[in-house]
């Protein structure tokens, strides 16, 4: 039996749309043993069949090395909700590939891993950090390899993770995106994504706080967020120094370097959000985990 751990990520980090994303201290755990036949518990019985996203990739990682699939007994506990903006199908693409290379002896490193994973997945922005740990800025070039640049995160910094109990799935919120933009725009962004990886880095909240004014994608994906507004503003009036929708959303995530400040943050968030889920998180240095039990 093997046990996989998978971080959650937050995609995007506000300015950096489909390129940035980072490894956070939520977590996904997968178990998996050869079986006689397909079983998977742990997660609602509609996703207990073999079009499971867990066992898709599984299967299309064994395809991949020319293996033939074979039954497994998956069990899933995660504190990743679905649909939130938090990487719930990133988690569960990458515990499928690492559980295909175990159990069949299958050796590969974090890079063959992004490939794979990116392949499934359609993009790495959120497998790459799941993989890596850290912040990640991901391209794909023309017939080539995913490029994955990994920046450490300051320890000093915490996100407050507000996540309402409604889901934005993604192909709803790419909807609203426009798909062209002024040159001015592109501009404006590129020297911000430098910022802001620059001010994870060094802690630098200040910086985080000007880069992070994002105008191709939050502008309009805020408006499938029914609480953003209120949210935004008691995180920004409470301490917080800035605030992103994570991935697609409906997740939202502020940022600060006092952990009384975000602990205080929490408090007032569960009084005035009750039905939201709220974390501290930090920035999960290691990415997916595996261990033999």
């Amino acid at each position: 039996m093997i046990k996989i751990t998978v971080p959650a990520t937050s995609a995007n980090l506000g300015i950096g749309y489909d390129t940035l994303g980072m490894a956070v201290s939520l977590y996904s755990h997968f178990t998996f043993e050869r079986a006689d036949k397909l079983t998977i518990t742990g997660c609602p019985e509609e996703f207990q069949n073999e079009n499971n996203l867990v066992y898709v990739s599984f299967v299309d990682a064994l395809a991949a090395w020319g293996e033939p699939a074979f039954p497994v007994a998956i069990d899933i506990q995660t504190d990743v909700p679905v649909a939130r903006g938090l990487g719930s199908s990133s988690t569960c693409v990458v515990a499928g590939i690492m559980a295909a290379a175990a159990l069949t002896g299958h050796t590969v490193d974090r890079a063959e891993l992004v490939r794979i994973a990116t392949e499934v997945e359609g993009h790495p922005d959120n497998v790459a950090p799941a993989i890596l740990g850290g912040a990640v800025c991901s391209f794909t070039p023309t017939d080539s390899l995913p490029q994955c640049l990994r920046y450490e995160v300051s320890d000093k910094l915490r996100f407050i993770t507000v996540i309402p109990p409604y889901e934005v799935h993604t192909s709803e919120a790419r909807k609203v995106v426009p798909q062209e933009i002024p040159l001015s725009i592109a501009v404006w962004q590129m020297g911000r994504i430098a910022g802001m990886t620059r001010g994870l880095e060094t802690g630098d909240l200040d910086l985080i706080a000007a880069a992070n004014d994002d105008r191709i994608q939050e502008p309009y994906r805020r408006r499938l967020i029914p609480d953003y507004n209120a949210v935004r503003d008691t995180c920004l009036n409470g301490g917080a120094k800035t605030i992103w929708i994570s991935g697609s959303g409906s997740t939202l995530m502020a940022v600060t370097d006092d952990t009384i400040v975000a602990k205080f943050l929490q408090v007032k968030l569960r009084e005035q959000f009750p039905k939201c889920e709220t974390h501290i998180l930090t920035c999960d240095t290691e990415g997916a985990q595996i261990e033999y039990l």
